[in-house]
């Protein structure tokens, strides 16, 4: 008899929604040509890539001019951080960022490492914060960049970015956000970020598609010298079907935020009350600060891959971390700036709720979960 599968790891990605499929189709018929051509097509599809632009940026509170679109999150990190670093080092070249940042950041600061930048990576509390005491100390007077999620893809908390904003803008330091698991989960105000980058299929859209956010007020040197497409930003035909379908994934998630992020935060502290009154998990991150979609927690006795495996075979998809360090053995940064040992980091599993994840399948899957620690 097969069984049934149920997806709990929508941190990972997400299904294409029919919302965004319903869009995709009927732009790709429209608006195929690439949006440079200077002919016919090419200006139609232009017209139609602005469109998608204009409403993107507004529903963000953003203006048009401020939005840059990539291949993928992971892209949009790196060209928003190396972009500026670049542009502005004359004024320093030091940045400050943390070890619980997606990989695709950390890579771009080692790649500015190599070109003569010194990082500094501000340390966390035990549940992920990063304190203004802690970004304080860690500021120079050549410091020109920082770079700190406003939530974590692994541990799931939520930074105060307010009070860090107020910080760095009195420093008159830039401050660049990865907002990919964030973006249209949780509210935030873009006035206080100068920089910030998007994925669209972490919004039921498209994958191969992102979204830089970069100030009106800032000037940026853009990492590609012959670039053609976004204004000089990136090279490369841009997506016009998936960024009209993006466009409209952000306009569902902001329309359904508050009350499906409410009803996804119960079922969220349903499991970790369940799971945890078992004695055989630990919750990991932020109890309060912390995505209303997102669990992380150490399973007692178990690695992280062995109960991912089982819960598998139960029909429950969760995850381990990241996606974007599937395969390696090192334990995650993330996890070992928390200050866990190797051990304990390897017993971590994720589970990230979705807009499809129903009360049924979570009662199902902390049942499953109970099974095998209970063996």
């Amino acid at each position: 008899m097969e069984i049934a599968m149920y997806y709990l790891d929508y941190s990972a990605t997400t299904p294409l929604s029919p919302i965004c499929l319903d869009v995709y189709q009927k732009t790709a018929q429209l608006a195929f040509a690439n949006s440079n051509s200077l002919h016919t097509f090419g200006l139609e599809a232009k017209a139609i890539l602005e469109q998608a632009r204009a409403k993107f940026a507004s529903l963000l509170r953003l203006t048009e001019e401020e939005l840059y679109f990539t291949g993928s999150g992971s892209e949009s990190n790196f060209l928003a951080i190396v972009s500026l670093a670049f542009a502005y080092r004359n004024k320093g070249q030091h940045l400050v960022s943390t070890k619980t940042e997606h990989p695709s950041v950390l890579e771009a600061l080692h790649y500015l490492e190599k070109h003569g930048y010194e990082i500094t990576y501000v340390p966390v509390t035990e549940e992920g914060n990063v304190t203004v005491e802690a970004l304080r100390a860690c500021l120079r007077p050549d410091t020109v960049l920082a770079s700190i999620a406003v939530a974590s893809s692994e541990i799931g908390t939520v930074q105060d970015i307010a009070h860090l904003s107020n910080i760095l803008r009195s420093r008159g330091i830039l401050f660049h956000s990865d907002c990919v698991q964030a973006l249209g989960k949780i509210e935030i105000d873009f006035s206080l970020l100068d920089a910030a980058s998007f994925s669209a299929h972490k919004l039921y859209a498209p994958k191969g598609t992102g979204a830089v956010y970069l100030s009106k007020r800032l000037h940026w040197r853009g990492f590609y010298e012959q670039a053609r497409h976004e204004s000089g930003f990136r090279p490369g035909t841009v997506d016009t079907p998936a960024v009209a379908a993006f466009a409209s994934a952000v306009e569902h998630a902001l329309s359904i935020r508050k009350t499906r992020m409410a009803e996804l935060a119960e079922l969220r502290d349903t499991i970790i009350r369940q799971l945890t009154a078992t004695g055989h998990f630990q919750l990991v991150g932020s109890k309060k600060e912390r995505l209303p979609f997102h669990i992380g927690m150490l399973v007692e006795g178990w690695s992280g891959q062995q109960f991912m495996l089982e819960c598998d075979r139960a029909g429950f998809a969760i995850a381990t971390g990241s996606a974007c360090q599937a395969g390696q053995t090192s334990p995650p940064l993330s996890l070992l700036a928390l200050g866990l040992t190797n051990e304990q980091a390897d017993r971590y599993v994720r589970v990230t709720l979705g807009e499809p994840t129903t009360e049924d399948e979570v009662g199902m899957f902390i049942e499953q979960c109970t099974k095998i620690v209970c063996r």
